[in-house]
């Protein structure tokens, strides 16, 4: 099965691998570099204006990619965009002059506000789609509705390069929770600390991230007398974390939806389960399918149920490295290269009428 690759961002080079590896043909069109064969995939320079990545200015040539349609005679084009997006546009339109079966995946967690012209480019791309899918549960919600017709599936991003298995990890004296991201109301840090001002023995907080909700919380913090116990680290890149994930025991994300904001894919939490850190998370957005079986879940905006969850990791530390070791084995099932292929090809096959629904 030849499929073509439409996306702002080329997927990682991993799972386009693993989809080699399933027996699919991967063609990648990509906005800048040179064509090239590596492996058993192929990438197709085609041209583009604007910003490579940027889902909203980035514009593929309508005459380059309809060349490289025709010319490669696909079975599937897989897109990878919001259905307002010029990329979904300019796709689903090739696919529908050449008569070659699409399959779209979403990624806003949110739907935006969109003028009327961009409601009927989206409701056209979305109704000829054979297939519909999300990069998270809310992604899935906001592009296909409560009733769809398609095969349809999440599909988190094309992949995620899982670290080498950490050392083994000793059961703590006490679990140190971390909280990483923007500091912001929505993240439910106010509610974390509510809950652990309940709790009884040992614990530390280490929260990466800096925002506008900051010098409130500190202030909250001093009123509940957490202050030191808690560690402000400020802003790092995703690539400095290193240091912190050897220093957590627990990741916590007590998110909080909002109306224009809701949980979109994770990352973060999945990157700490990767790195054998368990995960207590709130049951907003992507965050329960992301987290599954694999670490604890509560109701948003419940600090006693946060509490309780938490109580049992200060209570008894040698849980922490059980819960992280839940954590990493539900990452490399469901987030690797290859499980991502798999799941991506069964949908596809789906999609295609090849395999019943």
């Amino acid at each position: 099965m030849r499929v073509l690759l439409l996306s702002v961002d080329p997927p990682p080079r991993g799972v386009i691998q693993s989809l080699a590896a399933a027996g699919v043909e991967p063609v990648v069109a990509i906005a800048r570099g040179e064509s090239e064969t590596v492996g058993l995939a192929r990438y197709e320079r085609v041209t583009a204006r604007g910003v490579p990545g940027d889902p909203i200015h980035l514009r593929w040539s309508r005459k380059a990619l309809r060349t490289l349609v025709r010319d490669l005679r696909p079975e599937l084009i897989h897109i990878v965009g919001d259905p307002w997006t010029p990329t979904a546009e300019t796709g689903a339109a090739a696919a529908r002059d050449l008569k070659i079966p699409y399959v779209l995946v979403g990624q806003a967690a949110v739907l935006t506000p969109l003028g009327l012209t961009a409601r009927w480019q989206a409701r056209r791309v979305v109704g000829g789609a054979s297939g519909l899918a999300g990069a998270s549960k809310p992604a899935l919600e906001v592009l296909a509705g409560a009733e769809v017709a398609v095969p349809t599936a999440i599909i988190p991003g094309l992949g995620f390069e899982i670290p080498p298995p950490p050392a083994p990890r000793d059961p703590p004296p006490f679990p140190t929770i971390g909280v990483i991201g923007r500091v912001v109301p929505e993240r439910g840090i106010g509610i974390l600390l509510d809950a652990l001002a309940t709790l009884f023995g040992e614990w530390r907080l280490l929260i990466v991230g800096t925002g506008p909700a900051q010098e409130d919380l500190e202030a909250k913090a001093q009123r509940l007398g957490l202050s030191a116990r808690i560690e402000w680290l400020g802003g790092l890149p995703r690539h400095e974390l290193g240091p912190i994930w050897e220093r957590l025991d627990v990741i916590a994300a007590p998110s909080r939806t909002t109306a224009s904001w809701v949980e979109p894919t994770g990352s973060v939490v999945l990157e700490a389960m990767a790195h054998g850190i368990g995960a207590v998370v709130s049951r907003s957005g992507a965050l329960p399918d992301v987290v599954g079986e694999g670490g604890m879940i509560v109701d948003e905006g419940d600090a006693e149920a946060l509490a309780r969850a938490l109580s049992g990791l200060v209570s008894d530390p040698a849980r922490c490295p059980t819960l992280g070791a839940r954590g990493r084995q539900r990452v490399l099932e469901h987030f690797g290269d290859g499980p991502v292929a798999e799941r991506t090809v069964g949908w596809w096959r789906r999609a295609l009428g090849q395999v019943t629904p």
